[in-house]
């Protein structure tokens, strides 16, 4: 029947990508975040960071220095196998007529996110 919280198994451990998105915005750049586990392949389950950055903090920070810089935020903060594997930068999350985040809408990481993920450019 499956699980009725937000939990997902990843690599093993049993994570809530919710507490992982609230650490993300306790990082003063970014104003809105959701995280989703992505793909079912050889390497398993994959966790993906969507964030909105804030107006003041627009401009500071693309693509790998915003990665790098939230990488570091959340390894401060959480155990490495928690980390998120890419992070996506987004103008605004898409949301539900709800006025939730649609997770079903988010983008697939693009092979630049990923890229800056793991360091590969």
């Amino acid at each position: 029947m499956g699980r009725n919280d937000d939990q997902k198994k990843v690599c093993g451990f049993r994570i809530e990508p919710g507490e992982i998105a609230a650490r993300l915005v306790e990082h003063a750049s970014v104003r809105d975040a959701v995280v989703v586990a992505h793909g079912e392949d050889a390497a398993g389950k994959r966790l993906v960071a969507y964030a909105v950055t804030a107006a003041e903090h627009a401009g500071e920070a693309e693509g790998p220095e915003l990665s790098a810089t939230l990488r570091t935020h959340l390894s401060a903060c959480l155990p490495e196998y928690i980390v998120p594997y890419a992070f996506v930068r987004l103008a605004a999350l898409p949301l539900t007529p709800n006025g939730k985040p649609d997770r079903k809408a988010l983008p697939v990481p693009a092979p630049k996110d990923e890229a800056c993920a793991t360091g590969r450019l």
